[in-house]
């Protein structure tokens, strides 16, 4: 079994975790990026540099690498990738290449936080209130449901790039002013929370999740992280887990605001702090290669790692 990861970038670590387990099946990980010095492709057992994911050759020169290397699944790692795959999805199953990610639909609604906070509103799954204008939230405020602060980010964005904090109406309306596509969300943050989860992709069901509170971000993802036990939490993803069409890695962020959890961002995709629930015993890859062999995975029925273990990361160097 021959897995491309794509978009390989910096997640060095997810390459090394995926290797490891196909290695025992004569497999090999072929990782790619449009970077050649993205410090991920050195730990793959093949590498290939592609173009840009919105290069117009983009998908031709990818399927090319999937037909040099007799590629079997595809695993991307970066949200703007994952519509386009989903999208292409028959091109890929002509050549008898699975992808591994949720449907089309699911990836649109995850990557649109507005989106994400209609869906689940109408699914009846607590979430963070997500709006796109200001006035909705001048109303808000009228009627004494919400107060500032407000979060303000990218409808359509990842890594907490362009994340900005609006403490009273003027800096909410200039920030619209100056931008378009945002949204707007109150600051519901007494803890903050990213939980792994893994649903069967052949059969939709929960197979395993990972639940970690966050006690230092950088960059965007998870710097350092305790891992926790949480009845609320997991209620919380068995809920959604049943109520929603997601599939395979998931990546979901909590918040804990008044005693109560939300739901604050779906990104059906590996997170930054993925190798905490790795190195925890929550193990993503051989469920992945469990559904590749067209094997669906046991069920999930407690929890498979132990509270209080804390993840923290640090900086490492290759020369090449």
């Amino acid at each position: 079994m021959n897995i491309l990861v794509s978009s390989a970038g910096r997640r060095v670590k997810i390459v090394q975790y995926l290797k490891e387990h196909l290695d025992k099946i004569n497999g090999k990980v072929i990782a790619v990026d449009c970077d050649e010095k993205a410090p991920a492709l050195y730990f793959a057992d093949e590498k290939d540099i592609v173009p840009r994911v919105d290069n117009e050759h983009y998908l031709e020169e990818l399927m090319n690498i999937c037909r040099k290397y007799k590629v079997d699944a595809i695993l991307s790692l970066i949200d703007p990738e994952l519509e386009m795959l989903a999208a292409n999805r028959k091109f890929f199953d002509e050549l008898d290449i699975k992808l591994i990610l949720s449907s089309f639909e699911m990836l649109t609604i995850g990557y649109d936080k507005q989106a994400t906070y209609n869906y689940l509103l109408e699914k009846g799954i607590p979430s963070v209130p997500t709006f796109s204008n200001v006035k909705s939230v001048e109303e808000k405020i009228d009627s004494n449901l919400l107060n500032f602060p407000f979060i303000v980010k990218p409808q359509k964005g990842s890594a907490s790039i362009g994340i900005k904090v609006a403490n009273n109406l003027e800096e909410l309306n200039k920030l619209f002013e100056e931008e378009d596509n945002l949204i707007i969300q109150p600051f519901y943050k007494d803890k903050e929370f990213g939980i792994d989860v893994y649903v069967d992709l052949i059969d939709g069901h929960l197979v395993d999740f990972f639940i970690k509170e966050k006690i230092c971000m950088r960059s965007g993802e998870t710097d350092k992280s305790i891992a926790i036990h949480s009845r609320e939490i997991s209620s919380l993803i068995e809920n959604f887990v049943a109520k929603t069409d997601f599939r395979g890695q998931i990546d979901i962020d909590c918040f804990e605001y008044e005693g109560k959890y939300y739901i604050s961002e779906i990104n059906p995709r590996f997170g930054g702090g993925y190798p905490h629930a790795h190195e925890a015993g929550v193990n993503f890859m051989k469920y992945i290669i469990q559904n590749m062999n067209n094997s669906v995975n046991k069920k999930y029925t407690s929890y498979n790692y132990e509270a209080g273990n804390i993840m923290m990361k640090y900086d490492n160097v290759k020369l090449i």
